[in-house]
Order: C-alpha cells, then structure tokens, then sequence
C-alpha cells in the first residue's frame, strides 16, 4: 500500500513551482487529486446525516459473508460521503 504521506509530500512538491505567493488552494487541490489516485478519500470522521439513509437505501442484499458485506457498506459509505458532506 502507499504511504499517503508520501503522496500528500509529492503533491505539494509538484504543486509548488513559485518562491513568492504561494497558492495554497492550487496545492490542496493537487493532493486532493494525488490522494484519490492513490485510492483514497479524504471523508469526515462521523458520517453526514444524510449518507445514513443513503446507504441504507442502497445496501447489498443478499446471502453474503459478513466479511464481504462490511466490506461492500464500507466502500459504498466513502465512495459517496464527500457528495453528502455540506
């Protein structure tokens, strides 16, 4: 797995071409999208209120192993947490 520290390092580095007036929004975007191509997502601790519901609508049924259903909610809740986070 990769260091997301070493991502987020990266990011800001190549982001970062000017000694004077930074920009900082410039170099938050570019570790956002170095973060996600690394496969991860930057999520609130505590789900939105309104991910629960979503979720729940959209849960997998069926007979499945409860190892593979923690995995199947886990990536549906990340995967969509940041579009219910306002």
């Amino acid at each position: 797995m990769v260091d997301i520290r070493e991502v987020i390092a990266l990011a800001i580095k190549k982001a970062d071409t000017s000694m004077f007036n930074e920009n900082y929004s410039k170099q938050a975007a570019a570790v956002i999208q170095a973060v996600q191509k690394a496969g991860y997502e930057i999520v609130p601790v505590k789900a939105p209120d309104a991910l629960v519901p979503y979720v729940h609508d959209n849960m997998p049924f069926g007979r499945l192993r409860p190892s593979e259903l923690v995995t199947q909610l886990y990536t549906l809740m990340v995967t969509n947490a940041r579009r219910f986070d306002k």
